[in-house]
């Protein structure tokens, strides 16, 4: 009953249910792709799963056209950084803010053709909403990447200079 009423918990904020619908999703791609490609007498098993898949994907883009006011609200929240102490990771982070801005309307443009709402060609959209996500993710980690070697930086600087002390001090007790 504990498990049923975490999921249930989970299921009541937008980001949960989106993780959900990301792992089933992911899942269903995985296993529906090896029973299609590996398992010929399990082959319609698979393609129902890929098409469970794609429906998944779908439903996270549809409700995706709702986040861009709070990207926006947190991109004007975080304006250039100021906040931030290394100019890399403010850089990094304001691009990425920019190519996430660019992503969401690229994303609903192509929805809106795949839909037919809108007569333009959606693989273009797509192509466009593909590399702003992609250049978000690198921007990412590049981001993530400057923070850790920061991290371990600062943890090495202090730690090495306590064992220097330390080793000085023994030495010094031990000389008569």
């Amino acid at each position: 009953m504990a498990a049923l009423s975490g999921l249930a918990s989970a299921l009541e904020s937008y980001r949960g249910r989106d993780r959900l619908i990301r792992t089933l999703g992911y899942c269903c791609q995985l296993v529906g792709g090896v029973l299609v490609e590996r398992c010929p007498a399990r082959s319609e098993v698979g393609t129902r799963l890929l098409t469970l898949s794609s429906q998944l994907s779908h439903c996270r883009t549809v409700l995706r056209l709702f986040d861009d006011v709070a990207m926006f609200i947190y991109t004007k929240q975080y304006g250039l950084g100021a906040e931030e102490e290394d100019s890399f990771v403010r850089c990094v982070s304001v691009l990425g803010n920019l190519a996430d801005q660019l992503y969401y309307p690229c994303e609903h443009i192509a929805w809106a053709a795949d839909a037919q709402i809108l007569r333009v060609d959606p693989a273009r959209w797509w192509t466009l909403s593909t590399a702003f996500w992609g250049l978000s993710l690198l921007l990412g980690i590049a981001r993530s990447l400057r923070m850790v070697l920061t991290l371990r930086r600062k943890l090495r600087g202090p730690a090495v200079a306590f064992t220097s002390v330390y080793q000085a001090g023994r030495a010094e007790a031990t000389t008569p």
